[in-house]
């Protein structure tokens, strides 16, 4: 290994047979798993799957045990501490993806609901700042979407709480929130800190999401 970073690329066929193997496992300790049933994990033959097991074993990632042709594997500490590896690498390219979206004209619905009062004094309050009254509306591609929920997953949710109005009997559902920065494509240093809105009601397409901030972004950033 190069760095404690890498694993060698000599063994990238062997990876994928642990995470295959690990996917199989599931909760389990051990597992009974023949070379031709981890073959059709593989879509290998069964001669290259026992090889591809073999492989593992001499790596110290998995340890086997065979009793009258029945095959245990469990996965050893170091097979555990490669998976964990591959989870920090692949956690750490998504994490510094750039999720591109487009400005798109919106008919002021952000602008009425920010000012809300109900909605106003929770935006302060638990996203931290002063929040512009008026969000921008950003529309992303099927992929940018999709990168997008998935690295939600992985940052914490603040929700803004529904209410009743007691005036006009009206209710106004919750809002979920993730802290996120925002920046120009072509000015990727002067990012400032924003929020992204996931409205449980919205007139929206599903492709468009709302940010809010503390300035008037569209000025800010002169879009």
């Amino acid at each position: 290994m190069t760095n404690e970073r890498d694993i060698s690329p000599d063994n990238y066929a062997n990876w994928f047979a642990l995470y295959q193997l690990c996917k199989h496992i599931e909760h389990r300790q051990t597992i009974t798993i023949s070379s031709v049933e981890f073959g059709k994990l593989l879509n290998l033959s069964q001669q290259t799957a026992a090889r591809r097991i073999s492989e593992l074993e001499n790596l110290g990632w998995i340890k086997r045990k065979t009793e009258k042709k029945i095959q245990k594997i469990v996965v050893t500490r170091e097979g555990n501490n490669v998976m964990l590896l591959m989870y920090k690498n692949l956690k750490e390219i998504l994490g510094s993806i750039v999720i591109l979206g487009s400005v798109q004209s919106g008919i002021k619905e952000g602008a009425y609901y920010v000012a809300i009062k109900g909605y106003f004094e929770q935006f302060q309050d638990k996203l931290g700042f002063f929040p512009y009254k008026g969000t921008l509306n950003l529309g992303l591609n099927d992929t940018n979407i999709d990168l997008l929920r998935e690295k939600l997953k992985y940052i914490k949710l603040v929700i803004i709480s529904g209410f009743k109005d007691d005036n006009s009997e009206r209710t106004y559902g919750s809002v979920h929130c993730y802290d996120c920065f925002i920046s120009r494509l072509d000015n990727h240093e002067n990012k400032i800190k924003a929020a992204i809105l996931d409205i449980q009601r919205t007139h929206h397409e599903k492709n468009t999401i709302e940010i809010l901030a503390k300035p008037y972004l569209r000025d800010y950033f002169n879009l």
